[in-house]
């Protein structure tokens, strides 16, 4: 259910990704200060919404969060038949 980019342009840097590892706390904590007991982080988006989640986060929201290619029906396999 859970599957939004919701940070772009992060550096990879292994072994320990140290951006990666604070965007992903910041968003945890959030998670934890502003969520429902019973709430998983996809329920707790869903009920206070996109905007509001980088709001509370401080995330910055960009033109990469915008999901607007069209050419799926055009460049993929869209049929059931199987080709072999």
């Amino acid at each position: 259910m859970f599957q939004k980019l919701v940070a772009a342009g992060l550096p990879n840097n292994p072994p320990r990704w140290p951006e990666v590892a604070t965007v992903v706390k910041k968003i945890l904590y959030t998670y934890k200060k502003d969520a429902r007991d019973w709430e998983r982080v996809g329920d707790w988006v869903e009920r206070i919404g996109w905007p509001r989640f980088f709001e509370l986060t401080g995330l910055p929201f960009t033109k990469f969060h915008i999901d607007n290619w069209r050419g799926a029906r055009n460049s993929l396999n869209a049929s059931a038949h199987i080709r072999f």
